[in-house]
């Protein structure tokens, strides 16, 4: 490492045994197929939230928008505000490089779950026996030991397909998430991809050993997991500012929504108060009190638009803060190195945006002209 560059001391991790291949276990009883089915069921369901928000499909490219809900193309270029918000939708929108890595993943682990079984990565002919984190590759009997010959310096984390196959997609998501290297993007080394282990803060990029040796004048460097943990902390600190803020609506969306009731409870009243009195007076008022019904239902109360739309925004802001407090978490569950140094910068910029807002304050309940005139109506009559 440079001389120049900040670093954390971090315990070393302990090299995982290399599994040796064994004979593959026997089939599963109906019974216990039959549970294998459910549980896909429910992680099926579990992950919903990767499919589009406007349609549900699922999408190769997902967009993310500065409301931080993710749209497909299709959807995005179809509308002009967020089907779930309504948040205007002209601010440019990034990748969600979240969800496609979490998709891929999927694809993987759906392979182990699969009746026959993933096959080598290496050879293609036979049945996988174990999986690669470091190089996320399946491998048979004869292609683990080349493997092992060839990285025998190296502690590559390798597992039985049958110990997957046994957990849950979550905990497979959790445990892969590290495994994606960020590669040096400089224009030096083009044809030649490096690992980086070197954050730049002048440049906000990621290095290799080789570039930050060469380029001085951005020192002092970095380490590039504890500037991963430091973005994460900043996005947890972030979420739990907008959890209170997210309970501060809920309880101005509760006011507002209460105070929308009362209304419509005393409107309902009148109108009560109108069948009752058409009711008594026959035939002989009747037509007073369709007449009074009908001034009813034809003037809308002053301010009922005003409370509609302070309403919707309410909701809109609640679902955003909502979407806001979900995708940092699947950010810091499920996110990797090359997700949170490509998306943190966009993501904190719409947590700060989102943190500028305040609850609205329900408007003071007075009595509606309309419902003045009527009542002194039904006196009269």
């Amino acid at each position: 490492l440079p001389p120049q560059m900040e670093t954390e001391p971090e315990p070393e991790a302990e090299p995982e045994p290399h599994p040796e291949p064994g004979p593959a276990a026997p089939a599963s009883p109906p019974c216990q197929a039959a549970e294998g089915e459910n549980e896909d069921e429910e992680e099926e369901e579990d992950f919903q939230f990767l499919g589009c928000d406007g349609c549900g499909q699922d999408s190769a490219q997902p967009r993310l928008l500065r409301c931080l809900h993710t749209l497909c193309p299709g959807c995005l270029s179809d509308t002009k505000q967020c089907p779930r918000c309504q948040a205007a939708t002209g601010a440019p929108a990034v990748d969600n490089l979240l969800f496609c890595n979490l998709r891929s993943r999927l694809q993987l682990w759906r392979q182990i779950r699969s009746s026959g079984g993933p096959g080598c990565s290496r050879c293609r002919a036979e049945a996988a026996l174990v999986w690669c984190s470091d190089c996320e590759e399946f491998f048979c009997g004869r292609c683990l030991e080349e493997h092992q010959w060839w990285h025998k310096k190296k502690a590559h984390r390798v597992r039985r397909v049958e110990e997957l196959r046994a957990g849950s997609a979550r905990q497979f998501l959790e445990d892969t998430r590290g495994s994606c290297s960020l590669f040096c993007s400089s224009a030096s080394h083009p044809e030649e991809s490096r690992v980086c282990s070197i954050y730049c803060p002048r440049c906000e990029r990621a290095l290799c050993c080789p570039c930050a040796l060469l380029d001085t004048r951005h020192a002092p460097f970095r380490d590039l997991r504890a500037e991963s943990r430091r973005r994460q902390e900043e996005l947890r600190s972030l979420r739990r500012d907008l959890r209170r803020l997210r309970r501060s609506f809920e309880a101005a969306l509760g006011r507002l929504r209460g105070e929308a009731a009362r209304r419509e409870e005393q409107r309902e009243r009148l109108r009560e108060r109108v069948r009752a009195s058409a009711e008594r007076l026959q035939e002989l008022v009747r037509s007073e009190a369709e007449e009074l019904r009908a001034l009813l239902e034809a003037r809308p109360e002053r301010g009922r638009s005003a409370l509609a739309e302070e309403l919707r925004g309410a909701e809109g802001a609640l679902l955003r803060l909502e979407a806001a407090e979900r995708l940092v978490e699947r950010l810091g569950r499920y996110g990797g190195e090359q997700e949170l140094m490509d998306m943190q910068p966009f993501v904190k910029a719409a947590l700060l945006e989102l943190r500028r807002l305040r609850p609205p304050e329900p408007p003071e309940l007075r009595e509606p002209p309309d419902f003045a005139e009527c009542r002194a109506r039904l006196r009269a009559l």
